[in-house]
Formats: structure tokens, sequence, C-alpha cells
């Protein structure tokens, strides 16, 4: 700073005699200068018009694009939820109509039996044959006193009294077997009660299914015809699908933690002790490896299950080789769970012998060194959650991928708005610049206003009145030579 001052001993007579000289240069230069400083605002205004348009116009694009992405997103989301109901409506039709042709043979069966015992308690119970021709014939010989034809109806008459008694028991043992053949049919009858029932429940889950069907064609029909309220509610799914993605991500980064601090401790007994890579211990590096590769893991094993698709050319591998890399995913979580829970039983101990020795160093009695651990609770419960947490850490893949897929859109919507943001900041900054081409000027006169009014004084002319005066007289001029 104290370069500047021409005196530095006297800055202020410096600073003074710089103001004059500046002042005195921009007076001189006053035309050209102003000439510049309009070129350059008006160079800046167009330029950060252009900017203010291209960010609309890009906002506009992203936002057309973004919108297209998310009802793709929607429609493919609806179809996919179409195709999950038809397949269960396909296999729960399946798996109905397999039972249907044995439940109707069942009902046909008891329906038979039904009728059948129907039928046979209809049966009146058989008449004595020949008796009723005995008696007519009987009946017409003619009545007299002979003790053999008095002999013989007595033979009759005993005759039909043991016919009837016989006959009565047999009517009586045929209502009996009515009866029973009644009180069978009962459970027959509860039975094909059932069987409606289970038909009746059966056509009612169908129709259930139906209408869930109905109710996603339904949605379907409307994002396709893109429909305002539509739009609008599809617009708040992605985000909410983020946030929660998120949260269960940063859920499963706890996990994560949790299960590298396991065994971070263990796996310096397992690698080379002072190995250390970039700065890290190989230990430390060692153990986040595994976490890793049990994550890698599980999006294998969820793309292989169709629960998630974050490899799409696995989809159309044949069944054979996704069981192959199904099992062998399984194998290998399963693999790495029982290697941490040893390590974490090992982590125990370890713990153990540090504490033993520095009891040992700090001058403890050796009884109290070698003291046994008093439960075993701890261990059994590090060894249990060594291998329940790369099951559960498996599961990331989940969030993962709709943290992807919605983030995608959520990541859209962001740049529209800061495109929009930028194009109204470029359009604040052009309506500046648009200022200051008319009142640029005005202020470069007042910092020459001294200069400026001498001149001026010295010409005798006051300032409107001359750029009037100027005015009329070039007009007359250009008149006179119109003229001429």
């Amino acid at each position: 700073m104290e370069s500047m001052y021409i005196w530095p001993q006297n800055p202020a007579v410096s600073l003074l005699l710089l103001l004059v000289l500046s002042t005195l240069f921009l007076w001189a230069a006053r035309e050209p200068m102003l000439q510049v400083l309009r070129g350059i605002f008006r160079s800046l205004e167009s330029g950060l018009s252009g900017v203010a348009q291209w960010c609309r116009s890009a906002a506009e694009r992203q936002e057309r694009h973004s919108r297209e992405a998310l009802l793709a997103a929607g429609e493919i989301e609806l179809r996919a939820r179409m195709e999950r109901e038809l397949h269960r409506v396909d296999a729960s039709f399946s798996e109905k109509l397999g039972q249907y042709s044995n439940l109707q043979r069942r009902l046909d069966d008891l329906l038979l039996r039904l009728d059948v015992d129907y039928q046979r308690c209809g049966d009146s119970p058989p008449e004595v044959p020949g008796w009723t021709s005995a008696v007519e014939a009987v009946s017409a010989i003619p009545a007299a006193s002979d003790p053999n034809v008095q002999k013989v109806l007595d033979g009759i008459h005993e005759s039909l009294e043991e016919a009837g008694k016989r006959a009565l028991a047999q009517y009586r043992e045929e209502s009996s077997k009515r009866h029973k053949l009644l009180g069978r049919m009962r459970p027959d009858w509860k039975e094909v009660r059932g069987l409606l029932g289970r038909m009746k429940e059966i056509v009612a889950r169908s129709l259930q299914a139906t209408t869930r069907i109905d109710r996603c064609v339904d949605e379907f029909q409307a994002l396709t015809a893109a429909r305002g309220a539509e739009t609008q509610a599809l617009a708040f799914s992605p985000i909410k699908t983020f946030l929660v993605s998120l949260v269960v991500l940063a859920i499963a980064l706890g996990g994560a933690f949790i299960n590298f601090q396991l065994i971070a401790l263990p796996m310096s007994e397992l690698v080379p002790a002072g190995v250390r890579i970039g700065g890290v211990p190989v230990a430390t590096v060692s153990a986040l490896v595994i976490v890793l590769m049990e994550t890698a893991i599980g999006i294998f094993v969820m793309d292989m299950l169709e629960i998630t698709d974050l490899f799409p050319k696995l989809a159309t591998a044949s069944i054979g080789r996704r069981r192959l890399i199904l099992g062998l995913g399984l194998a290998g979580l399963f693999f790495l769970a029982a290697v941490e829970s040893s390590l974490a039983v090992l982590r125990e101990q370890i713990v153990e012998a540090d504490a033993a020795l520095k009891l040992s160093l700090a001058g403890s009695t050796e009884a109290r060194v070698q003291a046994p651990a008093h439960s075993a609770i701890p261990v059994l419960g590090q060894a249990v959650l060594g291998f329940v947490l790369p099951w559960i850490l498996a599961m990331v893949a989940i969030p993962l991928e709709s943290l992807l897929d919605s983030g995608r859109h959520v990541v859209s919507r962001l740049s529209v708005a800061g495109l929009h943001g930028l194009g109204h900041l470029a359009q604040a900054f052009a309506h500046g610049a648009r200022t200051l081409i008319s009142a640029g000027p005005s202020l470069y006169d007042v910092y020459v206003a001294i200069p400026l009014r001498v001149e001026r004084a010295l010409r005798s002319e006051d300032p409107p009145r001359r750029s009037a005066g100027s005015l009329a007289s070039a007009a007359e001029r250009r008149a006179e030579s119109g003229v001429a």
C-alpha cells in the first residue's frame, strides 16, 4: 500500500493527489470510458440473460425428463405389482383348481351315498309271500262243523299270528336300519356343508384378488393417461422411499460398524503383526474386507432370490445357474458367520488375557490374576451376535436398491431446483447490468463532476440547454443541408 503513495511521509496528500489525477484522467477519457463501460455492461447483460435463458430451458428439459422418468418408474412399479398379483392369483387358482376335481369327486360321492341311503330309507318292508291267496282260498270253504276245517283254520290262525310277529320284527329291524342310515347321513351332510363353505371361501378370495387387480389396472390406466393428480401423488413417493432407505442404510451402517469392531481385535491374531497398508494395520483392513464381502454376498443372494434387481444380467441366467449361485452365496454367508462367531469368542479371550496382563504388570496377586471368568453369558452373546450380524447385513441390498432407484429422481428434482435458482440469480445480475447501462454514465459523471462543471462553466453552457441547443442546431443543419 505504501508503494502507491507519492510521498510516503504524507499519505493524505498522496491520496488527494492520486484522486485529483484519476479525476482528471477519467474526465479527459470520458467518452471512450463511457463507451467501454456501456460495452462491458451490455456484454454482461446479454451473457447473463443467455445464461438465465439456458438455465430455464435446461430446467424445463430436466423437469420434463424427470417427469417422464418418474412416470416410467411408476409404470414399472405398477406393472410389477400387477404381475405379482397375477402370479399370486395364478398360483392360487392353480392350487384351488387342482383341488377342485378332488373336491367335486368327494361331493359327488357324498351326494350319491346320500341318495342311495335316502332310497333305502324309503323302501317298505316285504310282505309275507302267498298269505293273501291262501286266506282267499280258505275263505271260500263253506262253513261247517267239520273238525278238520276247524283244525285247518286254527293252524292258519296260528301261522298268521306267527307270520305277523315275524313281519313286525322284520319291520322293526328295517326301521332300525333306516334310522341308522339316517344317522349316518348326518356327518355326510355336515361334510357337504363344509365343502360348500370352502368353495364359498375360495370364491371370496378370488373376488378379493380380482379387486386388487382391478385397482392396479385403474392406477395403471391413470398413470398412462398422465393425469395431474396421479403425477403429483407419484412425485412424493420417491422422496419418501429415499428418506426411508437412507434411514435404513444408516442403521445398517451402524450394524456394520458394530460388526467391524467385533472382529477387528481378534483379526490381529490371524494376520501378520506390524504390517500396515497405507498406514492402517492389516488387521483393520482384513476386518473391513470381511464386512464388505458379507455385504457383496448378500447383494448376490438377494438378486438370486429375485427380491432385488441390482444385476439385470443375472436375471437372464438359467434356473440351474441361479440355484448354484444362490447355494454358493448362502454357503459363503454361513462360513463367514461361523468365522465371525469364532472370532467373537477369540475376542473375549484376548480381552481377558490383556486384562490379566495389565493386572500382573500392576503388581496384583497371582490368585487374582488367574481368576477365571464368572459367567459365560458375554461369550455366548458375542458368539450369537457374530453369527447373526452377517445375515442381517446381507439384507442391506434391499434399501440400497431403493436408495439408488429413488435417489435418481431426488437428484433430478434437486438439479431442477438448482437450475431454476441459478437462472433467477443470472436474471437478477442481468437486470443489475441493465440498470448500470442507464445509471453508469451518471455515476461516472458524479466522479468527474468537478472538472466537468469547470469545463461547462468555461464554455458558459448549461448542460440541459446545451444538449437541447445542440440537438436543435443539429436539426437546423440537417434541414439546411436537405434544402440545399
